[in-house]
């Protein structure tokens, strides 16, 4: 179950983050500058970024949950 709570804190961390950035797009101009793209195709590609981040610590989630539901059905 610590797995799962690491999990469930980066996730939480995650959309935090692309909360705020949706909120803020101007928190990402410093990247925009660095990246040489507007400020809308660098917000983009940070929730973009964020999604599949987020799907891939779920999907990770539910693994670890299906193995302690298995090992306690034993």
């Amino acid at each position: 179950m610590r797995k799962l709570s690491i999990y469930l804190i980066f996730v939480a961390i995650w959309v935090i983050g692309a909360v705020a950035v949706a909120t803020f797009p101007g928190l990402m101009a410093p990247a925009a500058g660095v990246f040489m793209l507007t400020l809308d195709e660098v917000v983009a590609l940070f929730l973009s970024a964020m999604v599949i981040l987020t799907m891939i610590f779920l999907a990770l989630i539910g693994f670890e949950t299906g193995r302690f539901v298995a090992e306690h059905l034993r």
